[in-house]
């Protein structure tokens, strides 16, 4: 998978002339300290105001720890800083697609100082619309800054609005280069050349928006009635927030794998919305329903926490009404017997470009998993596992212990 597309190194640095430590990237903020030339500081993110860029730094004054931001120019032994996040600039795709997990991991983890972080975060946690509302003040204080239009673009993006999207992706490589946010703008522009003319209808918990040639109004009100349906089952069985609207994307075969260039196998994809192809126009068939059912589990999830691949799709089987063939228990037995069956946390992340072999072989093997636990929890029920991701490595390992892996 890519790397991430914001990472934000803490580095140690020196100040190279006497500096203003200001609230602020420009020169109007509020002046916090007034550090010395040879300040050590720890620099922690960069910024782009309108008077060019800066470096969030923290440093030691009188004792006190004071953090605040600084000129660029002013700060000596920021090369491992830039190195480090120009190594990472890669953006994939968004939810299930390459990138997104990586991104937002690090985003997390590393980039908790910047002022896009707790909108990026509210997009992981399919609040796009909320992330919108704190951006737009930064944005009017930082326009310069490419960070706040690649995560302004994605939350466009989520909200199915592409023309917003792809203008503040290409306003954050106008600042400054980034591949990633190019790979973004080409899907977007996919996507847009993919739609054969869109309606849109919104339900209590989803929109959906659908290809009108090969959608009729009447089969777009029942796959709307459907889609609500599930989620209200589904985020009762496992703690949904619903804080905003889903969006589901249904077209035509061609036109989903044009827009999503997903794996021939695909069936369906949550990129932080659903797409769905469509085959049959007369009425939501099972096999329809199970995929809604599907995605919007992998909806769900990624309101609640940050989960591995096989967790996602094992529960989305389950919950979307599928079982383990005996024939295919039997074989994942009998691997594990021999010793041959993965560990869960060696599946990775990313199953988008697996091939069709090798992810029916991961499918099953997290359903088996997923059925597992789900049977383990019965008394407490999942929705209390999902409540604390954080205690989830050792839920697995558990798993994995009992499982025989």
């Amino acid at each position: 998978m890519p790397a991430t597309w914001l990472l934000f190194a803490i580095t140690a640095a020196t100040l190279n002339t006497e500096s203003v430590l200001r609230s602020g990237c420009d020169a109007e903020e509020e002046q916090i300290a007034r550090l010395p030339a040879g300040q050590p500081v720890e620099v922690r993110s960069a910024l782009s105001g309108s008077g060019g860029s800066c470096y969030k730094v923290v440093a030691h004054v009188g004792g006190k720890q004071v953090s605040g931001y600084v000129p660029s120019k002013a700060v000596d032994g920021s090369g491992a800083f830039e190195e480090a996040r120009k190594s990472a600039r890669d953006i994939g795709g968004a939810g299930k697609a390459p990138g997104v997990t990586a991104a937002a991991t690090a985003v997390s983890k590393a980039g908790r100082d910047h002022p896009a972080t707790r909108a990026w975060r509210l997009i992981e946690a399919s609040q796009p619309a909320e992330a919108l509302r704190l951006l737009e003040q930064d944005l009017q204080r930082y326009p310069a800054d490419p960070y706040l239009h690649a995560v302004a673009g994605m939350a466009f993006y989520r909200m199915d609005n592409l023309e917003q999207a792809m203008l503040h992706w290409k306003e954050s490589i106008a600042i400054e280069p980034n591949p990633g946010i190019e790979v973004m703008i080409r899907r977007a522009e996919r996507e847009k050349t993919a739609d054969k003319g869109s309606e849109r209808m919104v339900g209590n918990r989803v929109v959906l928006r659908y290809e009108r040639g090969t959608v009729p109004e009447p089969l777009a009100k029942s796959m709307l009635q459907v889609l609500d349906d599930e989620y209200t089952r589904i985020s009762f069985q496992l703690g949904c927030r619903a804080n905003e609207k889903v969006t589901a994307v249904a077209s035509s075969r061609e036109s989903y794998f044009q827009a999503t260039q997903a794996a021939e196998w695909s069936g369906g994809l949550y990129d932080g919305r659903i797409h769905v192809p469509i085959s049959d126009s007369r009425q939501v068939s099972a096999e329809t329903r199970r995929t809604f059912a599907h995605e919007l589990v992998h909806a769900c999830l990624h309101e609640i926490g940050q989960w591995p691949a096989w967790l996602h799709e094992g529960l989305a089987q389950k919950y979307s009404g599928q079982t383990l063939v005996p024939q295919y228990r039997a074989a994942i037995e009998a691997l594990i017997k021999t010793h041959q069956a993965p560990r869960l946390s060696q599946l990775g992340q990313n199953w988008s470009r697996m091939s069709t072999q090798n992810a029916r072989a991961a499918y099953i093997l997290a359903l088996y998993a997923a059925e597992k636990l789900v049977e383990e929890k019965a008394n407490t029920g999942i929705g209390n596992v999902l409540r604390n991701p954080g205690d989830f490595p050792r839920v697995e390992a558990e798993l994995e212990h009992n499982l025989g892996l």
